[in-house]
């Protein structure tokens, strides 16, 4: 069985998403696939925009680049490819 799911590329975003997809853009410097695939829920994805923010990017404990590294790590520990 498969599914296809309408999704809202960057370029073609509009309101809210558009607002949600330019924050995205400041952090990462583009918007990661695994965003634009949330985009069916902007209502849902604005929240977790919002907790990768301060989890990731804002400096606290841990500056950006530790916690890049970390996640690097994990992901080639995992094999993730993402």
């Amino acid at each position: 069985m498969s599914y296809y799911l309408k999704t809202t590329p960057p370029e073609e975003a509009r309101g809210r998403l558009k607002v949600t997809y330019a924050a995205l853009e400041s952090m990462f410097m583009t918007v990661p696939k695994v965003f634009v695939a949330q985009s069916i829920r902007p209502d849902l994805l604005e929240p977790i925009v919002t907790y990768v923010k301060r989890l990731m990017i804002d400096d606290h404990a841990l500056p950006r680049s530790t916690k890049e590294l970390i996640a690097a790590h994990v992901s080639k520990i995992n094999a993730c490819a993402y």
